[in-house]
Parts: C-alpha cells; structure tokens; sequence
C-alpha cells in the first residue's frame, strides 16, 4: 500500500509517492497529458492554475521550494518517474548546453604545470584539451589571480 502525503498549502490535496494518485478531498483528481515536445507533461488545474504532478509530489513530500524561481526536476532522466526520491529542486532549464572541457581537479592541474612555466602546447597534449583552452586558464589566472 503506497503512502500519502497532504500538500503543505491547498487543503484536502494528498498525493501518494509516486504520483500515481491524486485526492482532493478524498475523490480523485484526473490528471491531464501534454505530449507536446520531448517529454510527457502530467498536470492538472486547480483554481484555473495548472500545476505540473513533478511540482506536486516535490511539494508534498519535500516541503515547499526554498526559492519560488526552482522547479522540479527528475533526477535520472526518466519523465514517467513520479516517485518523490527521483525528484529534487533545481533551476528551471536542464543541463548546459556548453558544459566545461576540463573538470575542476584536472584545471588544477593544468594551472600548476602553468606555474612552472612549461610549454602549453605541450600541456595541451598532455591533458588532451586545446592549446587555446589552456591560454584561457593562463590568462584568466592572470586577470583574476584564479
């Protein structure tokens, strides 16, 4: 038997774990699907305001968002999985679209070989990145002393 929870701020609304049941005062609510774009939308319209299933379940079983500006977003991916452990705060937009050529342990790295005054192209090569990468880290380091 799956838990429910009630929604920190509109009375009588409970939804269970993952998002499978919706109660308004003990009737079910009907959950509408948008299937435009990539992934399916589940919501529904309280008070002429639609609200999204994700933003629902993440309301009631984490609390409200700390900043009004997040949204919910679905931890691996999956856009059918409603269960409240898949769910988290985050901003709105999804991942970068220009994510970093280097994580922060290997730019490290690259800033100490920059220390000793090595070649970068040879740097470059050694970390397999671009020259032109490793000169924006040697200049930003300069700039700002990064």
């Amino acid at each position: 038997m799956k838990e429910f929870r009630y929604h920190p701020e509109i009375k009588g609304l409970k939804v269970n774990e993952d998002g499978s049941e919706v109660l308004m005062n003990e009737h079910p609510v009907s959950l509408k699907i948008r299937n435009r774009g990539k992934h399916p939308f589940k919501f529904f319209y309280y008070k002429d305001i639609q609200i999204g299933l994700a933003k629902l379940v993440l309301e009631c079983w984490s609390g409200m968002a700390p900043e009004p500006r997040l949204t919910a977003k679905h931890i691996d991916c999956d856009y059918t999985n409603y269960h409240y452990t898949n769910l988290r705060w985050g901003a709105s937009g999804g991942n970068s679209k220009f994510p970093p050529k280097v994580d922060e342990e290997t730019r490290n790295k690259i800033i100490e070989k920059l220390e000793t005054n090595s070649n970068i192209t040879l740097i470059a090569k050694e970390f397999g990145v671009s020259d032109t990468l490793i000169r924006r880290l040697k200049n930003k380091r300069e700039l700002y002393g990064e």
